[in-house]
């Protein structure tokens, strides 16, 4: 069997092999959607977006229009809502902070309405829990806190996961010896790396594979030892 080192690039190749595992066997958690139906539903009927309707409608029966490149009106976004930035204010010393989800839509939404100054035209729109009605903001905000305590969890759990791998890649020197200790990681390591390792080597072909490895080069280390021995070294 031949002996493969564990070089930095085949660490970086069996580490990322093994985040991509674990992404696939713990995904990430998503938004339920009890949750993504009370966000929708809180944000068509947040006061905001009532007003912006109301003056819509009162505009639209007074026949009132845009004119010379001015709208006096709110107008709905160009673009269907498919999610929503989602964010929960936060007041730390005196200062504005803020947590955000990505919250995405089973279908999406029409007639989001915006103003003249609003910048959100295109794409999706940010929404602060502290805008909503305050029935709906409790709500979501639990929520949120919820579904931002799973995400957490999981993002302990999986550095956890990654700091234990890493550990134990830096500590293997060979192929082998990682195998021998994580059996498993096989179907992480490139399948070019496990033909080498299952080749067998005569040790003739060891010797010339060791001086390949460190790059040996004889001649000036036997010109050393001849020269020695002649002067009685």
């Amino acid at each position: 069997m031949a002996s493969v080192r564990m070089t930095h690039e085949l660490r970086m190749q069996i580490r990322h092999n093994s985040e991509s595992a674990y992404d696939t066997a713990n995904p990430k958690p998503q938004p339920n959607n009890e949750y993504i139906d009370k966000v929708r539903s809180a944000v068509v009927n947040s006061p905001e977006q009532k007003f912006l309707k109301d003056m819509a409608d009162l505009g639209e029966q007074r026949g009132l229009k845009a004119h010379h490149g001015r709208n006096v009106l709110p107008r709905a976004n160009r673009d269907d809502i498919t999610a929503v930035s989602l964010r929960s204010l936060i007041e730390t010393s005196g200062q504005r902070d803020y947590t955000e989800q990505s919250i995405t839509f089973n279908t999406p939404m029409s007639k989001y309405w915006v103003t003249e100054e609003t910048n959100v035209r295109w794409g999706n729109p940010t929404v602060y829990i502290q805008d909503l009605s305050k029935e709906d903001a409790r709500e979501v905000v639990e929520m949120f806190d919820k579904h931002e305590q799973d995400l957490e969890e999981w993002h302990e759990a999986k550095q956890n996961y990654d700091g234990q791998i890493r550990g134990l890649l830096d500590k293997c020197t060979t192929l082998k010896q990682l195998l021998d200790i994580w059996p498993a990681a096989e179907s992480l390591v490139p399948s070019e790396k496990l033909q080498k390792m299952h080749v067998k080597v005569t040790r003739k072909e060891r010797a010339e594979q060791v001086k390949e490895e460190i790059n040996f080069d004889p001649s000036v280390a036997n010109q050393t030892v001849l020269t020695a021995r002649l002067l009685g070294g």
